[in-house]
């Protein structure tokens, strides 16, 4: 069947940069299989579908496949999608209530033609382990001795685990270099049922944070921009520094500048501008 498929450049303050996500919307008469057939061409960190609500009271169902399979909920996918059903009603400011696996998340999006901001409110934040980060260090070649003395590693979810991994210093954060086979089995040895994001992350100044995020299960094993794991390591910036409002800058080391704007005073609301680059037809079997 023939599909409506758009490409944006999520949490890019600059073309060409952000997190790059083809959204794929009247996908109501796709099959799960071909979806996840579709994610898997893309090679992209995400592809969104979009749906029918199902649940009644949301304006839209929202799908995401990774390319090793559907995932409850993503961030920058969330900010994407929201800004394409905008722009597809021709609205230049609208609110949206979408439902994913991971149940159902607010978005306002205001648009300047291909050009806006997006903000998503996450489901509240649950705090859970603290594990031994020695072999997720190895894995991505930093040494134990470079973590945050006053700050405790901790995994923290919003709808997707994330490793909150505080670093000393921005030289150790950039020198990161990942291992795909070893980051994956170190994340299989913490016994979650899918991989947690490894957010490694280092204050620059106050409230502002550079982050990378390794992931074993994207292509490259870093994201350039991840709104899944940000609201998270906001909730924990919250709860360990006293602190409700931080920037991050990610994708520097991937050539792919992005910009997150964490906001934890009422809920936890992740903004980030938003550039439609692209749109067209696709013949999906």
């Amino acid at each position: 069947m023939e599909c409506d498929i758009h490409w944006v450049e999520v949490f890019a303050e600059q073309p060409l940069g952000g997190n790059l996500l083809p959204v794929i919307t009247g996908a109501d008469g796709l099959a799960t299989e071909s979806m996840a057939a579709v994610a898997r061409r893309f090679q992209q960190a995400e592809t969104s579908f979009v749906q029918r609500a199902t649940d009644g009271v949301s304006d839209y169902r929202h799908r995401i496949f990774m390319v090793s399979g559907e995932i409850p909920f993503a961030g920058h996918p969330s900010l994407g999608t929201a800004a394409i059903v905008a722009h597809a009603e021709g609205r230049a400011a609208a609110s949206f209530v979408q439902q994913t696996g991971a149940g159902r998340q607010a978005l306002e999006v205001t648009l300047d033609g291909s050009v806006g901001r997006v903000t998503l409110t996450q489901n509240p934040a649950t705090f859970s382990a603290t594990p031994d980060p020695t072999s997720v260090l190895a894995a991505i070649g930093i040494a134990t001795d470079r973590q945050r003395s006053d700050l405790v590693p901790q995994i923290v979810s919003t709808g997707l685990a994330t490793l909150v991994l505080p670093l000393d210093d921005l030289d150790t954060l950039t020198t990161a270099s990942v291992d795909r086979g070893r980051l994956a089995a170190a994340l299989d040895d913490l016994g979650y049922d899918r991989r947690p994001t490894v957010y490694a992350v280092a204050e620059t100044e106050p409230d502002r944070w550079r982050a990378r995020a390794f992931v074993a299960d994207v292509p490259g094993a870093e994201d350039a921009a991840t709104g899944s794991a940000a609201g998270p390591f906001g909730a924990y910036v919250g709860r360990y520094l006293g602190r409700s409002s931080i920037v991050i800058e990610q994708g520097i080391e991937m050539g792919s500048p992005s910009t997150l704007v964490v906001d934890t005073a009422d809920g936890i609301r992740v903004s980030g501008s938003v550039r439609i680059v692209g749109s067209g037809r696709h013949d999906i079997p």
